[in-house]
């Protein structure tokens, strides 16, 4: 993962909510009951689960913010480009006509990405994308390299030192240890965030699946970490575009914006494209041991 700024001290906390599963409405709900702001990521077709319908998806943008998430969550790194730009725009049409309201961020599939990927994000229209990286708190220097603190999901010391080394998200290594105290309880390492962001400024973000909560049976938990978030202005609730939007929109992804997006439909998959690596949450979503 790219460098992150902590040049502010300001603290903010965020939620995302991934997959666009008709469970977000429960989800919604409860944020809305704790006064919190949020960005759902919704695509239009999802092969493993159901997904919101375009009333659901009018209703949930009266209150919240929606971004894109693809049109049928796929992860982007492993199409052509032509099709991975389908994919986003496509996304980004369908959800704005879909909801009425402009879609300003996005999330990459299943968290896989490159520089590629993350170019045609921007080229898209985004003003920013978030990641699968864990153990963040930082602002990033790279407005499509966005990170999160905390996954509403119990993960083991090894999947979240692996799945960090692979992601060459070494600073989620060092966080994860001295930050989040390498505990695998999710409720207590969203709390060493809030903690963290409230004395040293930075962000809390937390990112969830609320199908996921579903089938744990983890709705209390959930309500019990969003009520246990602290009101009043020294920790402003923020939604991942009120955050992307702090950042340059013309922010390069690792280069110069000209440069960075030419000849993007040249190639025929990320993986095929020499020295640039694409990131995965992969791990994390398919280890036995932590039931993903």
């Amino acid at each position: 993962m790219r460098a992150h700024s902590s040049s502010t001290r300001q603290a903010f906390v965020t939620i995302s909510v991934d997959d666009g599963h008709p469970s977000d409405l429960r989800a919604a709900d409860l944020l809305s009951k704790y006064g919190l702001s949020a960005t759902f990521y919704c695509p239009a077709r999802n092969p493993e689960q159901p997904v919101l319908s375009p009333s659901d998806l009018r209703q949930l943008a009266q209150q919240f913010e929606l971004g894109g998430h693809t049109m049928n969550h796929v992860p982007l790194s492993s199409l052509s480009t032509e099709r991975a730009w389908r994919e986003i725009t496509e996304g980004k049409d369908w959800l704005e006509n879909s909801s009425g309201k402009p879609v300003r961020s996005f999330c990459y599939p299943m968290g896989k990405f490159g520089r590629r990927t993350a170019a045609l994000v921007k080229k898209a229209g985004f003003l920013g994308a978030r990641t699968c990286q864990l153990n963040r708190h930082d602002f990033p220097t790279d407005p499509f390299s966005w990170g999160a603190s905390t996954q509403a999901h119990n993960h083991s010391r090894m999947v979240q030192v692996r799945h960090a080394l692979l992601e060459r998200n070494f600073a989620g290594v060092v966080n994860f240890v001295f930050t989040y105290r390498a505990t695998t309880d999710w409720t207590s390492h969203f709390r060493y965030a809030l903690d963290h962001v409230q004395a040293h400024g930075g962000v809390a973000h937390l990112y969830l699946h609320s199908w996921e909560i579903d089938e744990r049976s983890d709705w209390q938990k959930l309500e019990s970490v969003l009520r246990a978030i602290p009101q009043g202005p020294g920790l402003k609730r923020v939604t991942n575009g009120e955050l992307f939007g702090m950042l340059p929109a013309q922010q390069s992804i690792g280069e110069p914006a000209t440069s960075a997006t030419k000849g993007l439909f040249s190639s025929s998959s990320e993986a095929q494209e020499p020295g640039i690596p694409v990131q995965s949450s992969n791990l994390l979503q398919s280890d036995p041991e932590d039931g993903l």
